[in-house]
């Protein structure tokens, strides 16, 4: 991958399935008919996003339509995980578009999930909004990482967005099978996700602020020591 000026960017993946994802999606990627095309993926991984979010939503009428959720979450990961790999694969990597369609197509797909599950009988939507805003803070440090140091993160601690996927939908699965998981609190029941996602912003939101001030004042350093060595104009 590179960037707008030509410079190399370096994709780190590190998450807890990373290794088997890759092996897989190469191997969907090989096979897969010519006829699909990575923009078909893409437009594939956001279809499913919006069902979704809308499976989320609908789920008020019938808890049988979380498992439409479930199916959106799976189609989400083979078209959004799958369309890169499909372009590597075949040599016909657009950069700079596949960079800005992929993840300007995951930014919207990401509200459709979190919003709509925020609109369902699964949990409030203020707290829902929590956890999107806590994929957004990993989202945009990962690309304002990339623009300044040329590193390209996918995961953080072992986390990605496959491991994500698999905690909504393990979730979403557990209250289809058992119903509401919720808790009696002082302000009346409170679904086990809501209980989660006000940590969970809070360890994000402090790893955000440790990792922009400790990737800041190594920047500063190497401007500074690259200063330091570059060659004086004369006045």
């Amino acid at each position: 991958m590179t960037d707008d000026n030509g410079r190399s960017v370096t994709r780190v993946h590190g998450s807890w399935l990373a290794s088997g994802e890759r092996w897989l999606l190469v191997w969907l990627a090989e096979r897969m008919p010519r006829a699909v095309s990575s923009d078909l993926l893409t437009g594939l991984g956001f279809a499913g996003a919006v069902l979704t979010g809308l499976g989320f939503v609908l789920s008020w009428l019938s808890s049988w339509l979380l498992l439409f959720a479930c199916l959106g979450l799976l189609l989400n990961w083979f078209g959004d995980s799958l369309d890169g790999t499909l372009a590597r694969v075949r040599g016909m990597e657009r950069k700079r578009y596949g960079f800005f369609i992929d993840h300007g197509t995951d930014v919207a797909g990401q509200v459709f999930v979190f919003v709509g599950l925020g609109l369902s009988p699964l949990m409030r939507l203020d707290t829902a909004c929590l956890l999107l805003i806590s994929y957004w803070l990993a989202t945009l440090l990962t690309l304002i990482r990339a623009v300044a140091t040329g590193v390209f993160r996918i995961s953080y601690y072992g986390v990605g967005p496959t491991e994500i996927r698999i905690a909504v939908l393990l979730y979403t699965l557990a209250a289809f099978l058992f119903g509401p998981l919720a808790v009696l609190m002082p302000i009346g029941m409170i679904s086990l996700i809501d209980l989660a996602s006000v940590p969970i912003f809070l360890g994000v939101f402090c790893l955000y602020l440790v990792m922009i001030t400790v990737e800041s004042r190594r920047l500063a350093a190497e401007d500074t020591a690259d200063a330091a060595s570059a060659p004086r104009r004369n006045p």
